[in-house]
């Protein structure tokens, strides 16, 4: 379930950030053996001139 939850709160992030300003969105979901998740975005936007 909280997984769910988390990719729920990702997707939610990306609705409100603009695609065309971006360079690289990434998005890691980890099972670990202990049985615990991680979820992580990141959003690279390219340098400004």
């Amino acid at each position: 379930m909280k997984n769910e939850v988390m990719l729920k709160h990702a997707i939610e992030l990306l609705q409100n950030v603009n695609p065309e300003e971006l360079e690289i969105v990434q998005i890691d979901n980890t099972k670990y053996d202990d049985g615990s998740i991680g979820l992580n975005v990141s959003l690279t936007y390219p340098a400004k001139d």
